[in-house]
């Protein structure tokens, strides 16, 4: 058991072949997380997994209770967390398929709550310039070249949901400098950091972000055609960095 790393997963939860074990159900101090703690096994080796919007994907991004997910995941001891992310591609070089690791965050969110910090108590300053654990980013790259892939990075655009965006908004992420866009990132990366867990993301591109796809196909028809096949993908690069990982002392 790699007890110290744990899996944050989100979109496509169902479509992962992910053989759960165990479930522990947890309380917290922010209330319920989105599911129980999992344990799971992924290429010989067992690890947490937190279900992000629910095992039956039932909790929209806004809606997610972000501090109970990461403290019910701190307090089974998790020190590192790979979490996986759905986005929409939005840099010419990432197509729907592809996998690539964030290297900065942009947040474009409202109103969640995005702190372990009690009202009135000592204020919690974290240094986030480096939003993702450079070895931890490191290794979840060497996992996708292991397995065949092209490794991406760039900006990850954390948006409000649950809509999609409009075109105008994503010409304007990508003027920000957006590489990608999706909706879970944030608070999820700082409350890890508040933790001291060491936190990176693989993601997947589902779809061209909106007014992006050639030949105007709709952003649900390019995520039907995409989901299956890229979490095959995603499946193989977890085969061969969880194991890894959980043969790493940190």
């Amino acid at each position: 058991m790699s007890g110290d790393l744990a899996l944050i997963v989100g979109s496509g939860f169902r479509d992962l072949p992910l053989a759960i074990v165990a479930r522990s159900p947890a309380k917290t101090p922010y209330g319920a997380p989105s599911s129980p703690v999992l344990t799971v096994e992924i290429g010989g080796s067992r690890v947490y997994c937190l279900a992000r919007h629910g095992e039956t994907h039932a909790i929209a991004p806004h809606e997610i209770n972000y501090r109970a997910n990461v403290w019910a995941l701190h307090a089974h001891g998790v020190r590192r967390c790979v979490a996986l992310n759905a986005v929409g591609a939005i840099a010419p070089g990432l197509l729907p398929g592809d996998l690539a690791v964030p290297d900065q965050l942009i947040d474009y969110t409202w109103g969640r709550a995005g702190t372990f910090a009690a009202p009135g108590g000592p204020v919690v300053h974290v240094d986030f310039t480096e939003p993702f654990d450079p070895p931890l980013r490191g290794r979840i790259a060497a996992a996708i070249t292991s397995s065949g892939r092209t490794v991406l990075r760039g900006v990850y655009g954390v948006t409000q949901g649950p809509r999609l965006e409009t075109a105008a908004e994503i010409e304007r992420l990508a003027r920000d400098g957006c590489a990608m866009v999706g909706m879970t990132a944030l608070p999820e990366a700082a409350l890890a950091r508040e933790l001291d867990i060491r936190y990176a993301i693989c993601a997947l591109a589902v779809n061209h972000a909106a007014g992006r796809a050639p030949g105007g196909e709709t952003i649900p028809a390019q995520i039907e055609k995409v989901l299956k096949t890229g979490m095959e993908r995603l499946a193989r690069v977890l085969e061969r960095l969880v194991p890894d990982l959980g043969r790493e002392a940190l």
